[in-house]
């Protein structure tokens, strides 16, 4: 991996206007990851223009990340020398054209998603981390860069949450080692503590009710649930609590494993995630092209959630296609 921290940090250190991407319908590891290495550059390198940028907006939840209020999502890829996107998986997430049609002359990759198909000049992938934080504590610990208390809480913040409080199957000992290293250097846990799971609206709790209400179990033990989008704007929630969902969905015994799905305009999202061991969920992933993980995947596809006269929930996507969920 050092000769790759060495490509990354030459290609910081020669370029002047540098963009830092995060994915669109930004979660904490995108975003913890944009913030920590913003501060990084701009405490390490001398008489950089950093942007960073993202096609959604920050969600409230994580506006207590240092340097979230800088994130813009109205500019222009063409006036960068370097770009570096973090914890994306697929082009599609941070670019709606074609990979060969993208301006910027040099593309840093940074991500930990197994579906990462390394698409960019230089790759830094490690699939073993459990968040894209993890992957850049690494780099910054080996490159010798100086890590305050506001970057320490950027890459601890998904790497608490995404392992939801340490109770996922992604925890190792190199996470709690990670995790303990980034609290003596004053990495802020109360705070993405209050954020992420001791602060959920009066609003959310009651679109929950309604998916819990609509929650099935199928005969082979897939819990399935569904909101669709005047639920959401009736309830007055806020599209950025939707993620929450499929976590709370996730505590759910005996289950092979959980699917949410959502419409937000004329997209519908999906998450399936699961708990259990011998299930891998990249098997439903990959026919679809989704970003994945091996218990947790998620999807967006174009149209709306429909219910047949049978009961029975599917896609109907605009390229008339359908998808059965249930």
């Amino acid at each position: 991996m050092t000769k790759i921290y060495n490509q990354i940090h030459e290609k910081i250190k020669e370029s002047k206007n540098i963009a830092l991407v995060s994915h669109k319908f930004p979660d904490g590891d995108t975003l913890g990851s944009v913030t920590a290495l913003y501060e990084i550059i701009m405490t390490n390198f001398d008489s950089k223009n950093v942007d960073i940028v993202n096609l959604d907006w920050v969600a409230e939840k994580l506006s207590f990340l240092s340097n979230s209020e800088k994130v813009i999502n109205r500019f222009d890829y063409e006036k960068y020398d370097l770009c570096i996107f973090l914890d994306i998986a697929n082009i599609i997430l941070a670019w709606y054209g074609e990979k060969k049609d993208f301006p910027v002359k040099c593309l840093v990759n940074i991500d930990h998603h197994e579906s990462n198909i390394s698409y960019w000049d230089i790759n830094l992938i490690e699939t073993n981390k459990p968040s894209t934080t993890a992957v850049l504590y690494d780099y910054f610990v080996v490159m010798g860069y100086k890590i305050n208390k506001n970057i320490a809480t950027s890459l601890l913040t998904w790497i608490y949450t995404d392992t939801w409080a340490f109770i996922y199957s992604n925890v190792n000992p190199e996470t709690f080692k990670a995790s303990a290293e980034l609290l003596d250097l004053w990495g802020n846990i109360n705070i993405i503590t209050s954020n992420f799971f001791l602060n959920n609206t009066f609003a959310f709790v009651k679109l929950l009710k309604l998916v819990m209400k609509r929650l099935k179990i199928s005969w082979d033990w897939v819990g399935f649930s569904y909101l669709k989008k005047e639920d959401i704007l009736e309830s007055g929630c806020k599209y950025e609590e939707m993620d929450w969902v499929v976590w709370r969905m996730n505590m759910l015994d005996n289950v092979k494993y959980v699917c949410f799905l959502y419409e937000k305009g004329w997209l519908v999202k999906g998450s399936l995630r699961t708990t259990r061991d011998d299930v891998d969920l990249t098997q439903y992933a990959k026919t679809y092209n989704w970003w994945w993980h091996k218990k947790a995947c998620g999807f967006t596809l174009e149209w709306n959630i429909a219910i047949s006269e049978s009961n029975k929930i599917y896609v109907d996507c605009i390229d008339n296609s359908i998808i059965n969920f249930y």
